[in-house]
């Protein structure tokens, strides 16, 4: 086997590993990863257009991928106020449940002696 392939196969190697052994990707580092890939898909393509497809894809790139990140972090945002505002509607029956409770004692503890 040459020497260059020897180095790819290790470096193919370590970076298995190291993926094998992260966490999954949350929701934010998906939308920062699919934001890249499509940002320098875009600039690759309006690159091509105006004669440096490879500048296209280094400046598309991170603004796709700054985009990417903004719109995960919209949809969490919008799940945690969903989520907290089921939250408030569970406590708030809780909170009717109890105060009929409260008066249902005050009209027992009233009407004896």
């Amino acid at each position: 086997m040459r020497p260059h392939r020897r180095a790819l196969w290790l470096v193919l190697s370590v970076l298995s590993l190291c993926c094998a052994c992260s966490s999954p990707l949350t929701a934010r580092e998906k939308g920062g990863l699919f934001g890249y890939l499509a940002g320098s898909a875009v600039g690759t393509g309006a690159g091509y257009a105006t004669g440096n497809p490879a500048l296209g894809a280094a400046v598309g790139g991170p603004v796709g991928a700054v985009a990417g990140v903004t719109v995960a972090r919209g949809y969490e945002q919008s799940r945690e106020v969903r989520e907290l505002q089921e939250q408030v509607a569970q406590q708030q029956e809780e909170v009717e449940r109890l105060r009929a409770d409260v008066r249902r004692l005050a009209r027992e503890q009233w009407l004896e002696p």
